[in-house]
């Protein structure tokens, strides 16, 4: 009977140690798969199943995996791999940036990004009012004939705007070169912009247009939606669209057009302010720039 409890006994920690001695691969989704690893690579790990040791092997791609455990109990987790920052060293983690578009609207807009990990950056923008094409205010009026007074709005001042900004996990390239560029890929950017600057406007309040200073002080909190492209480590392409709430010190409809109707209306510099006061703030850009830094080892 000793014997037979013995030889029991040993069957059972047979059976238990070969049923440790596995390893299991568990897949996004939740299925777990019983196998022996056969090869960890950059990008796959091939293997093969637990009950068919002289089978196929099998490769699956990382990216598809939440972990594996191995049957001497260590683990190696895969669900955040892209986020990891050893897969970014010796990348430029900063980046300034110029609105193109910008001095067309009678600024000069810049931008300087910095990547605190992967996935999240924060960017601060200035904006130089004045130094850019002032608009015109034209001055149309009847008086035995139509007559046309030309001014330009000629605005000084500076905006800034403070945002942080959520990047989806960086583009693929292929299946190699997987990870792009710490600053790549489509974001959502919460944002908030203050300034202040002085412009002509035109006042009619005496039935006579006359040419006179202002003081306008501006603030948005915003949303920014958008792409952005990494080039050869060195330069970079960024479009967006911004949505959000504005208050300004200017109670006029939104600067519309030219006409003297509407150019005593506020049109601020870094995003556009519709309807009333306080009211919607809509804004879009097209941002070039280049990246800084990225020393081996960082």
């Amino acid at each position: 009977m000793l014997k037979s409890f013995s030889f029991g006994f040993f069957f059972l920690a047979m059976c238990l140690g070969q049923l440790s001695a596995q390893d299991r691969i568990h897949r996004k989704g939740g299925e777990v798969i019983n196998a022996k690893v056969t090869e960890v690579g950059l990008d796959e790990i091939k293997y093969k199943l637990k009950d068919d040791p002289d089978g196929p092997v099998y490769s699956i791609s990382k990216d598809r995996l939440v972990k594996v455990v191995y049957q001497n109990g260590r683990v190696e987790s895969y669900q955040n791999s892209l986020n990891d920052k050893e897969l970014y060293i010796g990348q430029p983690r900063n980046a300034i940036k110029f609105n193109f578009l910008s001095p067309f609207f009678g600024f000069t807009g810049m931008s300087f990004e910095h990547s605190i990990k992967p996935g999240q950056s924060i960017e601060v923008n200035l904006a130089i009012i004045g130094l850019g094409i002032s608009q015109k205010l034209e001055d149309v009026y009847v008086n035995g004939g139509v007559y046309i007074n030309t001014y330009k709005r000629n605005p000084g001042g500076v905006g800034f705007g403070f945002g942080y900004k959520f990047i989806r996990t960086p583009d693929f390239i292929n299946h190699n070169i997987r990870y792009a560029h710490l600053l790549q890929g489509g974001y959502i950017k919460p944002l908030i912009y203050l300034g202040t600057y002085g412009e002509n406007v035109l006042d009619d309040k005496t039935g006579t247009a006359v040419l006179s200073r202002r003081n306008v002080t501006y603030g948005s909190i915003m949303v920014d939606l958008g792409k952005q492209w990494v080039f050869g480590q060195k330069f970079l392409l960024d479009i967006y669209a911004g949505v959000g709430y504005a208050v300004d010190n200017v109670k006029d409809a939104p600067f519309i057009s030219s006409s003297f109707s509407t150019s005593s209306s506020a049109h601020n510099f870094s995003f556009i302010r519709a309807g009333n006061n306080p009211g919607l703030a809509l804004s879009a850009g097209l941002r070039f720039g280049m990246l800084l830094g990225g020393k081996k080892g960082d």
